[in-house]
């Protein structure tokens, strides 16, 4: 499954290999790292994920926690764009200066009691999106797919890594990163059929 080493990883994400073990433990990677399941490696769609995350850190002021959760929901929405993001992302690579309309990728907020949604789209067919939701959003945030990918390609070639053919087309080959809303919710059900909630805190 991996397609590149963790220096080559470090390299195309421009994270120093120790700031890429302090975010494997403190989970805010934007995807789940299973040696014992996957063996040593990361892939390419992977690396595009984490690129992903860091656009919303570093360019947008969100965390780190929430950019890799923003980017580890994004799969499943990004999949009926990709050929798109491609299209895009490629264009701007080759820097010919023409025009782009980039594919943009976050999420949203409805109101009341929901999670958050993930969005992909260009802004013209967001906005139509939110506007034609049942539930207004409260607050949205998005992020350039296209310039995420024009990045992974442009470095890609400095290097001299070669992107395998099966990255430009899903499904995709990355380990899911567990959902933290779900996650905690399955802690706090442990929690109850363990009784913990009635021990006495004084104990």
């Amino acid at each position: 499954m991996p397609d590149l080493s963790r220096s080559q990883f470090c390299d195309l994400t421009r994270l120093a290999p120790d700031a890429l073990k302090s975010l494997s433990r403190r989970e805010q990677l934007p995807f789940s790292i299973d040696q014992k399941a996957s063996g040593r490696g990361y892939t390419f769609f992977e690396t595009f994920l984490t690129i992903v995350s860091q656009e919303f850190y570093e360019g947008h002021g969100v965390n780190v926690t929430r950019a890799a959760e923003i980017a580890a929901a994004l799969p499943e929405a990004l999949a009926p764009k990709w050929s798109r993001i491609v299209e895009t992302a490629r264009d701007k690579a080759d820097g010919t200066g023409q025009k782009i309309e980039e594919i943009m990728c976050g999420r949203y907020s409805p109101a009341g009691l929901h999670q958050p949604r993930p969005i992909v789209g260009t802004d013209i067919e967001i906005d139509q999106e939110l506007a034609a939701s049942e539930l207004p959003a409260i607050r949205s945030i998005r992020s350039s797919a296209s310039r995420s990918l024009a990045l992974l390609i442009t470095r890609s070639h400095r290097l001299g890594i070669e992107i395998p053919e099966e990255f430009w087309s899903t499904p995709f080959s990355f380990r899911q990163r567990p959902n933290s809303i779900e996650r905690s919710m399955e802690n706090m059900k442990k929690l109850i059929e363990n009784g913990e909630h009635l021990k006495d805190e004084g104990e």
